[in-house]
């Protein structure tokens, strides 16, 4: 694909766009690594596409409805379908290599992280699954309806759902340290990078939300302020007395 170079600082120009055909119905998910495009479709298929030639390689087969989310990391691709499992590809056999199931709806999102899978689903629930042994090793609760989308960034996880609520848990303990409240509708994706969260709503609006990564040893009494939903200014003088070497 050749490189287009701007004429002057800061324009941006388009070439022509590559069309990649072959799925009969919607496609509701793409990932992209390096030179490959994943994509999953309505047609229950997952395909592999070079971007270059801009050609089908690979096709994959085996959920029984239609894909809601891909996922790639090194030569394994993610995928999470309305048939209520997630499956683990081999890029270079073409081949499922793991099949988890444990969700009891449709798997809306996923996402990878080292050795870990993080689904969120229709069941209300986000799971956190070992890639190894496919076992599913915690199930995070407190939406109170579907999960749309999940992110990970270090030992985050950040979710959202139709409750119009975005919530920040611990990976390792598996507790919810923040709910972040503010949309007025339904938040269907969310992403993060650096100290931001990113998300977007039925409300028609994006939010950017930041946050404060607090050290280790101050988590848990988070944890325990968080639940007992006190006023902002107490809670940043609980925490100032809790760090007293902070500046």
């Amino acid at each position: 694909m050749s490189e287009i170079t701007p004429k002057n600082p800061g324009e941006i120009q388009l070439g022509r766009a590559k069309v990649l055909e072959g799925h009969t119905h919607e496609v509701n998910s793409v990932a992209i690594k390096d030179n490959l495009i994943i994509s999953g479709s309505y047609d229950t298929t997952i395909k592999i596409w070079d971007i270059d030639p801009g050609s089908c390689i690979k096709t994959f087969e085996g959920h029984r409805s239609y894909i809601i989310s891909v996922a790639i990391k090194d030569n394994l691709v993610i995928s999470g379908s309305h048939d209520n499992t997630i499956k683990i590809w081999n890029i270079d056999s073409g081949k499922c290599i793991k099949t988890l199931e444990c969700h009891v709806d449709g798997v809306t999102s996923v996402a990878i992280k080292d050795n870990l899978i993080i689904s969120g689903s229709l069941d209300k629930t986000i799971k956190i699954w070992n890639i190894d042994s496919g076992l599913c090793i915690n199930t995070l609760t407190g939406h109170t309806t579907y999960v749309n989308s999940v992110a990970i960034k270090d030992n985050l996880i950040i979710s959202c759902s139709f409750d119009k609520t975005i919530k920040i848990w611990d990976i390792e303990s598996g507790l919810c340290i923040k709910t972040l409240e503010g949309h007025t509708n339904s938040v269907w994706s969310v992403a993060i990078k650096d100290n931001l969260i990113i998300s977007g709503s039925d409300d028609k609006t994006i939010r950017i939300h930041p946050i404060t990564i607090l050290p280790n040893e101050s988590s848990k009494f988070q944890q325990v302020i968080n639940s007992y939903w006190l006023p902002e200014y107490l809670e940043q003088h609980l925490m100032d007395c809790f760090n007293p070497g902070k500046d």
